[in-house]
């Protein structure tokens, strides 16, 4: 096999919900029939009771913008397309592959999947190495469950769902060093506290897209994607984010597309670095 560039779409292609969430599926929204030729295809979410509910961005691939904490905030109409937020052009990854970290405290199995429940700070690069980086994209392994869909993803006894999430450090340090954008293979980095109601914590976006400027977070990433296009997992990549840009003015978050694109062999961080020089507009159009 070559060593020519290696381009992953890492978007989910199912919605994953867990909770109170609606049940998502894909079906036929205007099927094709005598005398009508046209074949439409859509998501619908469904409640409990059978009623149909919007669709939000955070039950599939997303990036969240400060709006989604913060009153007032950015929203993606003000971020979109401003070359201010790095996010809008390509950058450069850290990849921390978290599926086979050595500590047995941290992991959670569940339907044959075995994934990193708990992110902390000792997981991290130092903050030097942080620093070097735009981006950081944690993989807990958490992918495989969630391309499953959520039709078989129930709680524990006790109203849990062992989502991943990182601690209030590992946020602090992505913060520190001033990275753009924090990935994960979850649709939160927030922490379950609470089984009967659902409750979650509300501790790592406010300090991350409180900053100025914000740490964008993006969530869904279907990073079981990499080993199985690539046969391998990068240690590093260039990462682009797309957002949807429809109904971008008051938006909290929106659906994205995301690739991360590497080099096989030594020189792969050379090359990487070269090929994100080259394809910013700055190179491109002075």
């Amino acid at each position: 096999m070559g060593n020519g560039l290696i381009k992953c779409d890492l978007t989910l292609d199912c919605y994953f919900t867990y909770g109170t969430a609606a049940r998502i599926i894909t079906r036929p929204v205007l099927p094709r029939r005598e005398g009508q030729p046209v074949y439409m295809r859509g998501e619908v979410g469904i409640r409990d009771d059978g009623q149909l509910r919007p669709i939000v961005a955070h039950n599939t691939t997303h990036i969240d913008m400060p709006l989604h904490f913060f009153d007032g905030a950015l929203d993606l109409h003000a971020v979109l397309n401003n070359p201010a937020y790095r996010i809008n052009l390509p950058m450069l990854a850290r990849v921390l592959d978290l599926s086979a970290w050595p500590d047995p405290g941290v992991f959670y199995e569940r339907d044959g999947v075995r994934y990193c429940e708990t992110v902390t700070a000792d997981m991290l690069p130092p903050l030097e190495e942080l620093r070097q980086y735009d981006a950081l994209v944690l993989l807990t392994g958490f992918g495989a469950v969630m391309r499953r869909g959520a039709e078989a993803f129930h709680p524990d006894a006790a109203g849990f769902y062992h989502l991943p999430h990182v601690s209030v450090e590992v946020a602090q340090r992505v913060a520190e060093a001033g990275l753009s954008l924090l990935a994960i293979d979850c649709t939160t980095v927030e922490r379950q506290t609470q089984g009967h109601p659902l409750r979650m914590t509300s501790d790592i976006h406010p300090i991350l897209l409180g900053r100025q400027p914000p740490v964008f977070i993006l969530e869904g990433v279907a990073g079981d994607r990499l080993a199985a296009q690539a046969g391998f997992v990068p240690h590093e990549g260039m990462l682009e984010v797309i957002p949807r840009r429809t109904n971008a003015r008051g938006a909290d978050a929106a659906h994205a597309r995301v690739f991360l694109s590497f080099y096989r062999g030594p020189d792969s961080a050379q090359r990487l670095r070269h090929l994100i020089e080259t394809v910013t507009p700055e190179f491109l159009y002075g």
